[in-house]
């Protein structure tokens, strides 16, 4: 069997490169992350190589050049494949421009070996379905061939990255930190999937204790709503493992909440955990709601208990729309985005309303909570966005109104690197929401551990 050198520092690359190259030229693949590790077997006159593949740089160094010095100083005429562009790449040398261009990487190896082409890249005809690359974790192997969506020469296509019962870790941690945000599998595999990441979640949440860290708290809670939402509004029936986890997960976040010291170590935790804002903007609205019902006169556990459920289900229905497209946050700003096509603005000028309908079916779901997750954004039939707030909304859904509104102010003073004034937010908010009972409710946050 002929062997390549691949040297590439990018384990999002990697991991395409080396199911593409195991598939269709059937070579031992060697990977380094540096041209310092590559000269081990360069220099090694017992090590095989027939074809050398690297990028044209890392790190600012001319990776291929030297990559290609080095092998004439070994006396080793190893035909190489380069990556990139740059001004030093050696005539000699193959050039593939585009990183992603997967066949043009593998017909080369073959012209430079000498092998027949096979049929590259063959066209994927079954359907594909996205899923929140966080959905992988709880997997040690492939449930089921997965995808990632490659860029070409302004064109999408979908390209393995998984064989099933393939090794899924570190490759998938490695794909969240490229900021890759959903994977694809194929469509009939869909309900399986997620009905078995479902049951490796509850065994992975049983397994949590109070000395578990935060950070793998909140992470589990995270992949439990993806799973969750990938389920409760598809079925007519809500099963038993779902509300399990639900359970599990509405119990996580109170504990996390309750037990964190200030706002600045969540926000932290959540960063390292690079949490999607829909996400991250529940869990802090979480803790700011909490303090808030700490400190208004009426508040209590019975509330407290409500809005556990109500912060956990109340922006389900966006998960479809942030899973789409993660780079965006503000929900009041999401319609006005060009990105957005006229069938999701419909999603989200409803979904306060569509998971309110959803949310009753849910076995004990709290009174009341269907109405607080309606009006959630000021409107009483859980329709658009308030643009101006009144007094004919339940007491609980101000409550999450302005924790949502703080938690939103927090992180654009975050976005825009402008340290957090408690009192000039506060003083924003009062602009915003005029009547006194909203004042009430922003008033509490003036002590709150920021």
């Amino acid at each position: 069997m002929k062997t390549a050198l691949i040297i590439c520092d990018n384990e999002v690359l990697n991991s395409i490169y080396s199911v593409n190259l195991k598939t269709y030229t059937e070579l031992n693949l060697i990977f380094e992350s540096s041209l310092d590790k590559a000269l081990i077997h360069i220099e090694d006159p017992d090590v095989a190589i027939d074809v050398l593949v690297t990028m044209a740089s890392i790190d600012g160094e001319d990776t291929a050049l030297l990559a290609y010095h080095n092998c004439i100083e070994n006396d080793r005429d190893i035909p190489s494949i380069v990556i990139g562009e740059g001004d030093l790449i050696p005539d000699e040398n193959h050039i593939v421009k585009n990183q992603f261009d997967i066949p043009g990487i593998i017909q080369n190896i073959f012209k430079s070996l000498g092998m027949n082409p096979k049929e590259v890249l063959a066209v994927i005809t079954e359907d594909l379905y996205e899923m929140p690359i966080r959905l992988f974790f709880p997997f040690k192997k492939a449930f089921c061939d997965t995808y990632y969506m490659l860029e070409n020469n302004g064109q999408s296509a979908p390209t393995k990255i998984f064989d099933k019962e393939s090794d899924v870790w570190p490759k998938v941690r490695e794909f969240l930190d490229q900021g890759v945000s959903n994977l694809l599998i194929p469509a009939k595999e869909r309900f399986a999937f997620t009905k078995k990441v479902t049951q490796l979640l509850i065994e992975s949440m049983e397994q949590i204790t109070p000395e578990t860290p935060q950070q793998e708290s909140l992470d589990f809670v995270e992949q439990s709503i993806d799973a969750v939402a990938e389920q409760l509004f598809e079925d007519q029936e809500v099963t038993k493992e779902v509300i399990q986890l639900s359970q599990m997960c509405m119990d996580t976040m109170e504990e996390v909440i309750e037990d964190v010291p200030d706002l600045k170590s969540l926000l932290k935790d959540l960063a390292a955990l690079k949490s999607g804002f829909l996400y991250s903007h529940s869990i802090i609205a979480g803790y700011v709601s909490t303090h808030i019902l700490d400190n208004v006169e009426w508040g209590g556990d019975a509330h407290k208990e409500k809005l556990k459920f109500v912060l956990y289900f109340h922006d389900m229905y966006l998960v479809q729309i942030y899973k789409k497209h993660p780079d965006l946050m503000y929900e009041d700003k999401l319609i006005f985005d060009p990105n957005i096509t006229e069938d999701e603005k419909e999603i989200i000028i409803n979904h306060a309303s569509e998971a309110a309908d959803a949310i009753r079916r849910y076995p004990g779901c709290p009174l009341g909570a269907d109405v607080i997750i309606m009006q959630h954004h000021g409107t009483p039939n859980g329709q658009g966005f308030a643009t101006s707030y009144k007094d004919d909304i339940s007491p609980l859904a101000k409550v999450l109104i302005i924790a949502e509104a703080f938690t939103e102010e927090i992180y654009q003073k975050i976005e825009n690197k402008v340290p957090v004034n408690v009192e000039e937010i506060m003083e924003k908010l009062k602009e915003r929401f005029t009547k006194h009972t909203y004042k009430k409710i922003i008033n509490t946050l003036a002590n709150i551990k920021i």
